[in-house]
This record gives C-alpha cells, sequence and structure tokens, in this order.
C-alpha cells in the first residue's frame, strides 16, 4: 500500500497514471448480457455477528496505522473516520515487521493496532507484505514466507476475517523481482492454501493490483490463479482527469468481461486504492477538485457494483510540497480535515451501507447515479464534467432534502413538478422523489 515507509519512487506511480481502456461498451449493454450481476462474496462466511455486519459497509480507506510513522495518532485517526462513516481501514502487516531478525518474532505493535481497531468498530484489512533480506523475492522461498503467513493469519483469524496478498504485485519496486504473473501465482496459490487450512471461511483477496493491468490479470487467470482468490482486487487511479474523462466506469464493465471470460465473474470486486492528490504540480489537483473526484468516483464504482472502495489515503504527511505521495490524504498533517472528508461525511449519510442501485442517466455533460437507501427512500446524485449551469428537472414525488457534496443544504422552489436548479462539478443529492430527469425542451 503505498511504499513501504512512503519510499516510493515515482516510476511506481507511472502506473497510477489515467489508464484509458479501449472499451466502448457501456453499463447498460453489460448488464443486459448478465456479466454484471450482483457482487457478493462467492464464499461461505460464519454466522453474522456486529462484526460481520459492519463489515459489509462499502466505505474504506488506507492508513499506515501499523507501521511506526502513523501507528501512534492511529486511535485519533480511527474516531475521526468513525465520524465519517468509514468502517474499513486497509494497511500492512509487513513481514519485516514481525520477524525483524530471523526466527525472532514479535506481534506487539499488531496486537495495539488491532485492538484499537475492534473497540473503534473499525474493520482491518490486512496486507500481508512484503519480504526480509533473508528471503527475497518471497516467492522463491515459499517455506520461509508461509511460515510468516501462518503466525500471522493464525494469530489474528478470530478478529480479521479478508486477508489481502501483497500489494500491487505487478510493480518491480514491491514485486522486489521483474513481475511475473505466473510467479505470483505460485506465492498466492501457497498463501491461498495455509490461510484456507488455517480457517475455510477467511476470505482472500489478491493483491491490489497497479491500475488495471490487463495483460497481467490475464496472466494469472492462465497460470490457474483463478482457484486461488475470492475477491478481485484494483487500484485504477485516473488523476489528474475526472472519472468520467477516464472511463473508470467502462474499464470497470471491461474487468468483468475478463473474469467472466475466465468462468469468474461471481466473484466480487474491491477497489483497494484509488484517489486524486492535490500536491503542487501538473498531476496535482486543488483541495476543491479532490472533493468533486472523491464523490464521484465513489458513486460511479459503486453503482458499477463495486464492494468496497478504499479512498488513498486518510492522514496526508505534506512532507513535500510538490510529492504526490505526501497529498493524497482527506486529513492534514494534524489532522485537520480537508474538504474532501466532508464530502466523505456526506456520501456515508446519503448512501449509507445497503443501498441498492437503481437508474442512472447521463446527458451530454449532465450525469446522474440513483439508489434506493435501506429505510426505502430514493436518492439522486447529479453533477456536470464542466461548469455550472441551469437546468430544469422533472420530477415525480416530494423532494425532502436537497444537499450539496460539502454537506450543505439548499431551499429550492418548484413550479408543479418542476424544478429549476444549477447542477456543478460538485455533485448535489436530491432526497425523495420517486422520478428525477432533465426536461426536455424540444
Amino acid at each position: 500500500m503505498g511504499c513501504p515507509h512512503r519510499l516510493q519512487s515515482e516510476k511506481c506511480h507511472q502506473f497510477r497514471a489515467n489508464r484509458v481502456s479501449g472499451a466502448a461498451t457501456i453499463l447498460a449493454a453489460g448488464m443486459a448480457l448478465g456479466i454484471w450481476g450482483p457482487l457478493q462474496p462467492a464464499v461461505a462466511e460464519k454466522p453474522s455477528s456486529e462484526y460481520t455486519q459492519a463489515c459489509h459497509s462499502p466505505y474504506g480507506v488506507c492508513a499506515h496505522v501499523s507501521r511506526a510513522d502513523e501507528r501512534p495518532i492511529a486511535q485519533q485517526e480511527f474516531a475521526l473516520m468513525k465520524k465519517a462513516g468509514i468502517v474499513w481501514v486497509r494497511t500492512d502487516f509487513d513481514w519485516s515487521g514481525v520477524e525483524r531478525s530471523p526466527g525472532k518474532w514479535t506481534f506487539d505493535h499488531l496486537d495495539e493496532v488491532v485492538q484499537w481497531a475492534e473497540e473503534a468498530g473499525i474493520c482491518l484489512l490486512p496486507i500481508l507484505d512484503y519480504d526480509v533480506p533473508w528471503a527475497r523475492p518471497a516467492y522463491q522461498h515459499l517455506d520461509k514466507w508461509i511460515e510468516y503467513v501462518r503466525r500471522i493469519v493464525g494469530r489474528y483469524k478470530d478478529r480479521l476475517r479478508y486477508w489481502e496478498v501483497w500489494n500491487e504485485p505487478n510493480l518491480e519496486g514491491f514485486w522486489r523481482d521483474k513481475p511475473n504473473p505466473e510467479n505470483y501465482v505460485r506465492l498466492l496459490q501457497a498463501t491461498y492454501r495455509e490461510i484456507k487450512q488455517i480457517d475455510p471461511h477467511l476470505v482472500v483477496l489478491l493483491g491490489g493490483m497497479a491500475g488495471i493491468p490487463w495483460d497481467y490479470l490475464e496472466g494469472i487467470y492462465r497460470a490457474g490463479g483463478k482457484e486461488f482468490f475470492d475477491v478481485m482486487n484494483v487500484h485504477p487511479y485516473r488523476y489528474p482527469r475526472s472519472p468520467e474523462e477516464s472511463r473508470l466506469e467502462a474499464d470497470l464493465l471491461r474487468l468483468r468481461e475478463l473474469m467472466t471470460r475466465y468462468g469468474d465473474k461471481d466473484k466480487p470486486v474491491w477497489i483497494t486504492e484509488i484517489g486524486w492528490p492535490t500536491h503542487v504540480g501538473p498531476r496535482g489537483v486543488s483541495l476543491e477538485v479532490q472533493t468533486w473526484m472523491l464523490a464521484r468516483s465513489y458513486l460511479i464504482a459503486l453503482h458499477a457494483g463495486v464492494a468496497r472502495i478504499f479512498w488513498y489515503e486518510f492522514q496526508a504527511p505534506e512532507r513535500k510540497a510538490d510529492y504526490n505521495e505526501d497529498h493524497f490524504g482527506i486529513v492534514h498533517r494534524d489532522l485537520k480535515p480537508k474538504p474532501a472528508y466532508e464530502a466523505y461525511c456526506v456520501l456515508t449519510r446519503v448512501r449509507p451501507p445497503g443501498s441498492r442501485p437503481l437508474s442512472a442517466w447521463e446527458k451530454g455533460e449532465i450525469f446522474c447515479r440513483s439508489w434506493e437507501q435501506p429505510a426505502g427512500c430514493r436518492v439522486w446524485a447529479l453533477w456536470t464534467t464542466t461548469d455550472s449551469r441551469q437546468v430544469t428537472l422533472v420530477m415525480r414525488g416530494e423532494i425532502r432534502e436537497v444537499i450539496t457534496c460539502f454537506g450543505e443544504a439548499q431551499q429550492l422552489k418548484s413550479e408543479g413538478n418542476q424544478l429549476q436548479v444549477s447542477i456543478g462539478p460538485a455533485p448535489t443529492y436530491f432526497v425523495g422523489p420517486e422520478e428525477l430527469r432533465l426536461r426536455d425542451n424540444k
């Protein structure tokens, strides 16, 4: 996740650039073909509990709470996350952190983090990574790697039910060798079998892939990797471009098509990293744009059926003004919220866990996604990909409230079943109406 101790090279971040696929297929076509169905776990879990119910939330962030630089403030971060409706935290359970010299094992730091997360009602997604100097690269030292897996998964198996196998193995900087899907499958297979032997109900995630690397993913399938993970996992970074311009939804559909081609269509898809950094530079965005991108990328991905989405990341270290890795966060170094944090708070309130996607429409630069909350109330999100503009909406049913993505309530007057409103690049939420559409001026 990110880079070990935040030392990721710019080369790594080239893979977080916009990756526009050639797919021109639209979401409706995927639904018509039956390849974009409900994304539920393909494995049986133990009987439901308060923990497992909370972990059904789609809302997560990445945070280095298991490492020395961020662990001292982990409890403060967990409190802020809970306030925002963020349930999931993805963090590294580094091999080098628990076996600091051969045969010398220590788990005190992780014991603390797991306890703090439980007390805060946070679901941890631990990443099993990376290697250690005496077993590098890990896939060539599977006996030592599996000893690490056995010890760490066995220790927390009753408290942590989801495990991710490596981070961005399609990048040399993380894989510690030339990326090769067959070699990754060797490690994945051994890890999966060990985890399932410990507890067959534990859920195994594919290591989050940098971007959506089509050839590498096909290589995993061709090497037989389908049998050794329960959840597809990608990091479809788009910055500085918008999710609409970079065709995030089309790429997610293409990913489902790839999975379907290999008989794997029923597995859930998770995005365990996505974000827009606010660093100074040609690929950085403003605080305001980061806010828009968070809301819009989540709305698009959730409507497309993605089961969990983790923003990268929670706290921005803010050490270097021009270094992207230091500015993905939605809270500042001192934990003061950025506007994007407030947008996350609003999103989890208007689209709570358990919401059901309904309709979607796009008219030129105007986008709409709608859903039904668990209590049955319908909500509509509208935004533009350009500047603000006045539109006339035709509605059926009563609008209970109108909220901006920044949490500001808007007072709007309607005339009959029509409503004039300004729509801009920040999503506006319309709560209550059964139908909402643009007036046909023709």
